[in-house]
């Protein structure tokens, strides 16, 4: 991705130096934010809802599904960068003012009752699926293939190494990190051992 980046060019033109490095520090801090808070958010739905665990423990074949579920349910980015209204609009009965400011709310749209039967409810044989933790058209997230990769590597090996998985202090007392628009833990304490 790196030498693709320095590479690229459109009729003469290549990225400066501080557009690359921008746009190389974007990749890392949004790829490796999102998926810790995927792995870690994801874990914590699995201890919160033991039936889920024992059933995906029970049949790893449920692993992709699960997977699919936890970025719906647990939404490790809350909401995307803001959008500006380009001109005055209507939507849903409301009035946005040209050059106002919109925040989409991934996690509230992936609890649609109207989407999603049972919405509140973690479950993962949830078919069909279509969160949008990854986002959705021309903005949808360049790196979902290798978060859900680095998603199914993590959770096989939790599956096949720490079986017996469970929280080590009660969930009330799990800390939230403050960012607005990713929602993760500060630190997820657990027992390897029942």
């Amino acid at each position: 991705m790196t030498s693709a980046l320095v590479q690229a060019e459109e009729q003469g033109d290549t990225l400066s130096e501080d557009e690359l490095v921008a746009m190389l520090l974007l990749l890392l801090l949004a790829g490796h934010e999102t998926t810790v808070n995927l792995i870690g958010n994801g874990t914590l739905a699995l201890l919160e809802h033991p039936e889920q665990f024992e059933q995906l423990k029970a049949n790893p074949g449920l692993l992709e599904s699960a997977l699919e579920e936890m970025l719906r349910f647990t939404n490790p980015v809350q909401q995307i960068a803001p959008r500006y209204a380009l001109e005055d609009v209507e939507l849903h009965g409301q009035r946005i003012a040209k050059g106002h400011t919109v925040l989409v709310g991934i996690a509230a749209a992936n609890r649609d009752e109207t989407v999603f039967k049972n919405a509140d409810q973690f479950d993962i044989t949830r078919q069909p699926n279509p969160h949008i933790a990854f986002g959705l058209g021309i903005h949808y997230c360049l790196g979902a293939p290798l978060a859900r990769l680095e998603g199914r590597i993590a959770f096989c090996a939790l599956l096949n190494h720490f079986p017996k998985l469970k929280l080590a202090v009660p969930a009330s007392e799990l800390k939230w990190r403050g960012a607005p628009s990713l929602r993760g833990l500060q630190k997820l304490p657990i027992r390897l051992h029942a």
